[in-house]
């Protein structure tokens, strides 16, 4: 367990036997027996070219079984109720239903407002946070037919507030790819504004999202403001517990940019 932990350390990449033993503290004759035993069991692979030892297939399998086994939801909840003690604004955590996303839970604030946000409502991609988090981060063969069915019917609508071309909402995804969050103000409901960002996965793609929204006349709007700083730093915490890294990511990474 000392080598395999040895690796984590390391960055998980192919290392000698030499630095193996160095990082665990063991004489490399001793190292080198229970890498053995870890290669006949799957967990260790020795490059034969380069004589090096990394990680093997059974590792994976592992991994991939911790990550199942954590609730993504459950965290998702908890993280959210640490935000409405912290802000004090409205929260909804929404997941990505078949077609769109979907609202799964609300956690009101002590802040009276009256808004229309229920569980089990869908929200629309371009005219949502929520929505523009998941058509910016999930894979683009998913999003892009949903995107042009909706931007047909903002078409048809003709308000002047809503996304009616491909072009628009590409520049739009790019700006919430940069920043991480996504903010609207008053779109679905007039004099509430909102920010959201996304938890991800360990392969890049949002888990869940949680947004904060609140009285346009008391809600923070700001890129850089305490309510963006808040949902920037426990959204990033929990998508590196649920094993989100740069290196697995599928897109640009979430982002600290304060524009």
């Amino acid at each position: 367990m000392q080598l395999l932990a040895a690796f984590v350390k390391l960055g998980g990449r192919s290392h000698q036997l030499k630095v193996l033993a160095s990082a665990t503290g063991m004489p490399p004759s001793k190292a080198h027996r229970y890498l053995v035993s870890l290669i006949r069991m799957g967990f260790i692979e020795r490059d034969a070219g380069t004589g090096h030892y990394r990680l093997g297939p059974q590792c994976i399998e592992l991994g991939a079984a911790a990550l199942g086994a954590m609730d993504a939801f459950a965290l998702s909840v908890e993280v959210m109720l640490e935000l409405l003690n912290e802000l004090n604004h409205t929260m909804i955590l929404s997941v990505w239903g078949t077609s769109s996303p979907v609202i799964l839970r609300v956690e009101e604030s002590d802040r009276l407002i009256s808004v229309s946000f229920r569980v089990g409502r869908s929200l629309p991609l371009l005219a949502s946070a929520s929505g523009q988090l998941f058509s910016a981060f999930l894979p683009r063969p998913t999003i892009e037919p949903l995107l042009q069915a909706e931007i047909r019917n903002n078409k048809r609508k003709d308000r002047g507030h809503l996304i009616c071309s491909m072009a628009e909402a590409e520049r739009l995804l790019a700006d919430v790819r940069s920043r991480g969050l996504a903010r609207m103000a008053g779109t679905l409901t007039p004099g509430i504004n909102a920010i959201a960002a996304p938890i991800f996965d360990y392969r890049g793609y949002p888990a869940t999202t949680i947004t904060a929204l609140g009285p346009a006349h008391s809600f923070d709007y700001q890129w850089n403001g305490k309510i963006a700083e808040a949902l920037r730093r426990k959204t990033r915490d929990l998508s590196r517990k649920l094993g989100y890294t740069r290196s697995t990511a599928s897109h640009q990474p979430i982002s600290g940019d304060h524009r």
